[in-house]
């Protein structure tokens, strides 16, 4: 008590130190995450896979987080720490950019410390980030950078800062497609202000816009070539409850697109109203030209998804989706605190312990539950032992490893290429990976599937024997082996069985 009692002192009196927190707080969450499982969420088997290849699109995500997941991979390595790295650097930088927005707004420096805490405050943020998310990170990230960006172009306008709002707009282009939505409210948000209107046609404007282009050209041109790969996940998964009744399912849309809003938002109202209590309720009569502009681009953005999901007959709009635009909330909120003179001195220590219990709640629960899961008998991704059955199978050969890997799916995949960094890793449902070249085609190949927690015969999958052919991949193997592997941290109570096949050159 006495520790959380100082704390909260120092916090009253320099709320400057919530950013060395915030960042202890990432650099703790790369540690849980690194220590808590080898095994792989879905967005991580995906990234780790993909970053095998540059590409200029990969599949119904645009590229910008693949990327930079790539690049740090070439640097230091596949591996879980490499995930890791990038995913928490990209939400440190998002609460750093968002503090500097916040900063070119409020007066009180404790206000732009609560703006800050408020970005942890939101699920997507202390929830959904750590369990399993990526290019929705990166349009977070995106967010900030064209807030900072176009809040200090608005307010002292330089060539500079005309290039990085285009910047932001470009990487915000190519981190996902639902990110055009905000620059667009944002000029219709500043129009009704002639001190801010006058941005707009400024002949800076013109190289503000030539960056913009620049980024995004080379995916664009991708997408133009391939706009069914491009957009058809989407759609599918917009529509993924269609009852086939237009009327009705449009209605479904909405009310999730509502449902959405509420759980992404309530949350953050929440924490504040604890903070401020009944402060909070009276500030909503006052205004500023920046609660103006703030809450007409946050009220656009969210008319515009909804809009979107009506003309796509979207069924299900999740908060995810939302959370980009939900940013804004906690900086609306301190513009609207600080134009109602609110009392701060209390409130930094009163938002950011609540804040905190969540988020690091959150991470040590995760990394606990991989443990005491399997205790009762519940295996989740993170508990499969691709990793240690991939290292038994080359163990079993002598230690010599394949040239290529063909998994049957994401998850051994992206196992394949920590365990065997130097061999190329394919995968039968990622068409767009370049094909093997002819001296690793005649090197040794091993084929990896499971089978099942209950285990089963050794037989090759059809997709597998498919792909083989359509590749041109000899077709010679071994006979399929089967192995069980105890799950990890199942202390050997129950196991995940795979297949295997070695293929090709002697092995």
């Amino acid at each position: 008590m006495r520790a959380i009692r100082r704390l909260s002192e120092a916090l009253t009196r320099r709320p400057e130190l919530v950013l060395w927190l915030i960042a202890a707080y990432y650099v703790l969450a790369i540690a849980l995450r690194v220590i808590r499982s080898e095994a792989l969420e879905s967005d991580e088997a995906e990234q780790l896979f993909q970053s095998q290849f540059w590409l200029m699109g990969y599949g119904r995500q645009p590229p910008f987080y693949n990327w930079l997941q790539a690049g740090v991979i070439q640097v230091i390595g596949p591996s879980v720490f490499a995930l890791s790295l990038v995913k928490n650097l990209l939400l440190f930088l998002t609460c750093v950019f968002y503090g500097l927005a916040a900063r070119l707004l409020l007066k009180d420096i404790r206000l732009v410390a609560i703006a800050m805490i408020g970005v942890i405050a939101m699920p997507a943020v202390s929830v959904m980030a750590q369990r399993d998310l990526t290019h929705a990170i990166a349009t977070l990230f995106a967010v900030a950078l064209f807030t900072y960006a176009f809040v200090r172009t608005l307010i002292r306008p330089s060539l500079s800062f005309y290039l990085l709002t285009g910047f932001a707009v470009g990487i915000g282009l190519i981190a996902k497609y639902n990110f055009v939505i905000l620059p667009v409210a944002a000029i219709l948000a500043i129009l009704p202000e002639p001190e801010l209107r006058k941005r707009l046609f400024d002949w800076r404007l013109l190289a503000a816009l030539l960056v913009t282009v620049v980024i995004c050209l080379p995916h664009s041109l991708w997408v133009l070539s391939n706009l069914n790969e491009a957009t058809a996940g989407t759609i599918k998964a917009m529509r993924e409850d269609a009852s086939g009744n237009p009327v009705l399912d449009r209605l479904s849309g909405l009310g999730t697109l509502i449902l959405a809003i509420l759980t992404g938002g309530l949350p953050i109202l929440a924490f504040f109203l604890i903070a401020f209590r009944r402060s909070l309720i009276t500030v909503w009569g006052t205004e500023t030209v920046w609660t103006r502009v703030l809450g007409r681009t946050l009220l656009l953005c969210l008319i515009a998804v909804g809009l979107i999901g009506l003309s796509f007959g979207a069924t299900s709009i999740s908060e995810k989706w939302l959370s980009p635009f939900l940013l804004l909330l906690p900086l609306y909120l301190c513009l609207k605190l600080e134009a109602a003179a609110v009392d701060t001195n209390l409130a930094v220590p009163r938002l950011f312990f609540p804040v905190s219990a969540l988020a690091l709640g959150f991470i040590v629960y995760i990394a606990i539950g991989n443990r005491v899961g399997p205790l009762i008998g519940q295996y989740e991704k993170e508990n499969l032992p691709a990793g240690p059955f991939i290292e038994q199978v080359v163990t079993n050969n002598g230690g010599k490893q394949p040239a290529y890997v063909i998994a049957a799916d994401p998850f051994l995949a992206a196992s394949a290429r920590i365990e065997l960094p130097h061999a190329r890793i394919l995968l039968p449902t990622f068409d767009q990976a370049p094909p093997l070249d002819t001296a690793t085609k005649s090197g040794p190949g091993l084929m990896i599937w499971q089978i099942g927690r209950k285990g089963g015969d050794a037989v090759l999958p059809e997709t597998l024997k498919s792909y083989l052919q359509a590749r041109g991949i000899e077709a010679k193997t071994s006979s399929p082996s089967a192995m069980t592997v105890p799950y990890l941290y199942s202390g050997g109570r129950a196991g995940m069985t795979f297949g295997y096949a070695w293929i090709g050159a002697a092995h």
